[in-house]
């Protein structure tokens, strides 16, 4: 049954790098200042306004379980099943017996804890047709339990925040909401976890462009419009330790969709009602040394996006649409008793025309 599954994992997984995609085209007018602002943003932040928070729940998780194999706590019998600290050789035929045997410390390995999530990414478009400036802030909190050092059950709660200059149009893009996502965890063996997360969230967003109507004369057009967003992801991760060093391979997908309501701009212009959707495969590979309770890291993350939204004007000079970039992390992790932290700088590398960097933290205490 694990075979299977991994061998389905791994098939929809080269299915979505290797399908033939046939991307959607946005064909705008040759005259940027026309658009509106959310027309050409949407285009580059949809995914990454959603995988802050799927990767902030992926981070939650990955340091539940290092904690956890730090202690020592989860043993079934002779085979420590839920610790990072179990070499990745041989997992497959121990996992039988790990599931099988109860917890060597008779209390089956319940737990649970919260923790708190920040992030804030600043995000550049600099092709002069399409370019804009600005930053994502996410604030994210947690709740979870741990069943028999196997099972994680979660949902967290948060705040999201966007506000663009829109250089394209003269004009800027502010955004708010709410996001709501519950998310599970299971550990396969000793090295390999499975864990699924989804999320819902409503926004409100604001925005402005400039229209020149003779020289030195101009008038702002102002919109607003209610918007949500969906997503869900899915990775499948191996840990495994050399002495002092940790690590950490996984295997990712990322899908998200945002629609927007219809609206009219101040000068009568009539927008109709749009959703995008997005699907995105990802890699993950981190190294991370350390000994006792604190841990350094580098990491890359790999992201190519299936059918991505292509912005085209009609004539002229066009953007560059890649679909696939790098994320690179290095951070720090510590684990204390009972209270994990970590924290992370992030830049993405490999992609024209787009530039982005980010901190995050996170904090956990164990109850």
């Amino acid at each position: 049954m694990l075979q299977k599954a991994l061998s389905r994992f791994l098939a929809s997984a080269l299915f979505l790098y290797a399908g033939a995609a046939l991307p959607f085209t946005l064909i705008l007018p040759p005259d940027e200042q026309t658009s509106p602002s959310n027309t050409i943003t949407e285009a580059t932040t949809v995914e990454r306004q959603a995988a802050p928070i799927a990767g902030a729940i992926r981070a939650q998780l990955l340091g539940l379980r290092r904690a956890k194999g730090s202690r020592g706590q989860a043993q079934a019998g002779r085979v420590l099943v839920a610790s990072a600290q179990a070499d990745s050789r041989g997992d497959f035929s121990l996992l039988a017996q790990g599931l099988k045997e109860p917890s060597a410390a008779g209390g089956g390995g319940d737990s649970a804890s919260l923790w708190i999530s920040a992030a804030a990414n600043s995000l550049e478009n600099t092709f002069s047709r399409t370019a804009f400036y600005g930053a994502t802030h996410n604030l994210l909190a947690g709740f979870d339990m741990t069943r028999s050092e196997k099972f994680v059950f979660g949902v967290a709660a948060g705040h999201e925040a966007s506000n663009f200059t829109t250089t394209f149009n003269a004009g800027n893009e502010r955004t708010r909401g709410f996001n709501l996502a519950p998310y599970f965890s299971y550990l396969l063996t000793p090295a390999w976890t499975l864990d699924a997360s989804a999320g819902y969230g409503e926004f409100d967003t604001r925005q402005s462009r400039t229209v020149g109507l003779a020289p030195l004369v101009s008038v702002p057009v102002d919109s607003k419009f209610d918007s949500t967003r969906e997503f869900a992801s899915v990775n499948l991760t191996n840990v495994s330790t050399w002495g002092g060093w940790t690590l950490t391979g996984a295997l990712g997908l990322l899908a998200a969709k945002r629609k927007h309501d219809a609206y009219t701009e101040s000068d009568g212009t009539a927008v109709a009602a749009s959703s995008q959707s997005v699907e995105q495969g990802n890699l993950l590979a981190e190294a991370a040394y350390g000994r006792g309770a604190s841990e350094f890291y580098l990491g890359a993350l790999y992201e190519k996006t299936r059918d991505p939204l292509q912005v085209q004007f009609a004539t002229g000079a066009q953007p560059a649409n890649d679909d696939d970039s790098t994320l690179l992390t290095a951070g720090w992790r510590h684990f204390g008793k009972g209270l994990t932290a970590n924290f992370v700088f992030s830049q993405r590398v490999g992609q024209d025309q787009v530039r982005e960097y980010g901190f995050s933290m996170m904090l956990r205490v164990d109850l």
